[in-house]
């Protein structure tokens, strides 16, 4: 469907990086319908976005206070983002707390299903819902997803579950962007990154020969 110069392309990443994801790509997405060459194109520049070429397949939460009061505004004061500076644990355990399936701060559920594989997975309703898909104990071993071959199957998984193929078809970054960014459901503000998710998106269809 496409070759590792495509792949690097579409990603924007290293030749070397592109044929090690080559074939559990290929594999992952034949499986999950992501079989023309829009869908693909879409998919992988979201892929690019979200793990900065595949090169970062777990959430880093190791955030400075005016990093943590820029990211999770609604999470911390000034007061209590110095108290949780610089240490990723307590950070995920409390911005992700009673969310996507986790259960309270004290749970460790936020920092244990933080975001994982190209697709940043997060929850531990979202491990459970794709462990099930697969046939994989995410929820009871969420570090699977940080492996190449796992880390493709879920992102295509993740992207056919949330209904991408149809947005791919009808060519709408937007549309899409959006589903992948999870938690935001304003319609009035703009997805995290959409400059980029754009410019990515725009590349990876001129390097399958599409127009954007």
């Amino acid at each position: 469907m496409f070759t590792e110069t495509q792949l690097a392309a579409a990603v924007q990443c290293p030749p070397a990086r592109a044929v090690r994801w080559l074939s559990p790509l290929l594999r992952a997405m034949h499986r999950q319908g992501i079989t023309t060459p829009r869908r693909a194109a879409h998919f992988l520049a979201q892929l690019g976005h979200e793990s900065a070429g595949l090169s970062r397949l777990e959430e880093n939460l190791n955030y400075s206070a005016s990093r943590l009061l820029e990211v999770f505004e609604d999470h911390f004061s000034p007061t209590s983002a110095a108290q949780y500076a610089g240490q990723p644990e307590r950070i995920g355990n409390r911005v992700y707390a009673s969310s996507n399936g986790n259960g309270n701060e004290a749970s460790g559920d936020g920092y244990r299903f933080r975001g994982r594989s190209p697709v940043h997975l997060t929850g531990r309703a979202n491990y459970r819902w794709i462990g099930d898909l697969l046939g994989l104990p995410l929820e009871a071993q969420p570090d699977l997803a940080t492996g190449v071959e796992v880390g493709a199957d879920i992102a295509a998984a993740y992207w056919r579950g949330r209904g991408l193929n149809a947005l791919a078809d009808e060519n709408d970054t937007l549309g899409v962007s959006r589903k992948l960014n999870l938690g935001r459901t304003d319609t009035r503000r703009l997805p995290n990154g959409w400059v980029d998710r754009a410019a990515r998106t725009k590349r990876a269809l001129t390097a399958f020969g599409l127009a954007a």
